[in-house]
């Protein structure tokens, strides 16, 4: 499976999610490069990945598909890409998880 942060989701073959028992929770059009659209079913799958696990919702690709891990896949399993060792790590950017918790928190007046 390729890594593409350019990807929004994640694209699993079809035969695979089919063998794992995913079932297509929606059917959405996507456009191509070239703008032709095209209608991928979509599923949620278990994904775990440097001793993280999360749940995705992914394209269940056709036989031209590629596999992809997508952006949004990542973000989920707190992964980003070291681009200068091309390697998966832990986010390193802290301050947007940081971000989320503060934003729950009560202020007192």
């Amino acid at each position: 499976m390729v890594v593409d942060t350019g990807a929004f989701r994640t694209v699993v073959p079809r035969t695979v999610a089919e063998a794992l028992g995913v079932a297509v929770d929606r059917r959405q059009t996507f456009r191509m490069i070239n703008g032709d659209p095209i209608e991928r079913d979509l599923g949620w799958i278990g994904v775990s990945l440097e001793g993280q696990s999360s749940h995705t919702l992914a394209i269940l690709g056709e036989p031209a598909d590629h596999a992809v891990l997508g952006a949004l896949a990542l973000e989920e399993l707190t992964l980003e890409v070291d681009p200068t060792r091309s390697r998966l790590r832990p986010l390193q950017d802290q301050d947007l998880l940081l971000l989320a918790t503060n934003a729950t928190r009560t202020v007192p007046a």
